[in-house]
């Protein structure tokens, strides 16, 4: 069960993170803010996090089938998918 949410959260969280950093190039690109660099920057760390976190990935190199933290992970990544979704809105406004 926490297989499922963790990869289900992490994959939407990979394309919020996505979405985030393209609305935030397209606006570095009209502003030339530093501010909004650091925007971009921001959600391209994340995204590469959300990457390497991914549990497909995690099995692939360790070669454990069961992490031993999965529980902590999902519930994390399920929190960050509400906190992405909820910058996602304020950033479209």
């Amino acid at each position: 069960m926490f297989h499922i949410l963790y990869s289900v959260s992490n994959f939407i969280n990979m394309v919020l993170l996505l979405i985030l950093a393209y609305l935030y190039l397209q606006d570095y690109r009209k502003v030339r803010s530093t501010f909004t660099l650091g925007l971009v920057i921001f959600a391209v760390v994340l995204f590469i996090n959300a990457l390497l976190s991914c549990p497909s990935i995690f099995y692939l190199l360790s070669g454990y089938d069961v992490c031993p933290y999965e529980p902590f992970h999902a519930l994390a990544s399920a929190v960050e998918t509400v906190a992405l979704v909820v910058l996602l809105y304020i950033s479209t406004r």
